[in-house]
């Protein structure tokens, strides 16, 4: 069950991290060549987006749910170091995506209720950007740890 579910997190989170680079960059594309906000292409993958970080919530929290339940069974002198190990988890990847969720959120939100195209595309790279930032730190702490 628990590797089921971490390898669906892992999946989701690079499908998620291209969808996210992809509003980046679509949104530096629409801002700068002063494209016509699109709402297939510049509203609801910005939707798919936040789905999917909600998505990573649910997964991440079931992850932790179960590993810390594991690790409480054995937790003992010898075990300390993995106990310990886990902070990355239980604390820095935590509110690291968290963060990522409320930008996300945010953008979609922003996006949606401002009028002209120049500012959604402002809006969803600034938002979506501060999102895919914290998503690949996040992501490369987690390379640099179990590498």
């Amino acid at each position: 069950m628990y590797s089921a579910i971490l390898i669906a997190h892992i999946i989701i989170s690079i499908i998620l991290t291209l969808v996210a680079f992809y509003i980046v960059v679509r949104s530096c594309i629409g801002l700068f060549k002063r494209l016509v906000f699109s709402k297939f292409y510049d509203f609801l993958i910005p939707v798919v987006a936040v789905v999917l970080l909600y998505l990573e919530l649910v997964l991440g929290l079931l992850l932790y749910y179960i590993h810390m339940n594991k690790l409480e069974d054995f937790i003992s002198q010898t075990n300390a170091n993995d106990y310990f190990s886990s902070r990355f988890w239980a604390i820095e990847h935590t509110i690291l995506m968290l963060f990522a969720i409320i930008f996300g959120h945010l953008g979609l939100v922003y996006a949606k209720n401002l009028s002209s195209g120049a500012a959604k595309f402002k809006m969803n790279l600034l938002y979506f950007g501060l999102s895919f930032i914290l998503i690949l730190i996040s992501l490369t702490m987690n390379m640099l740890r179990n590498a």
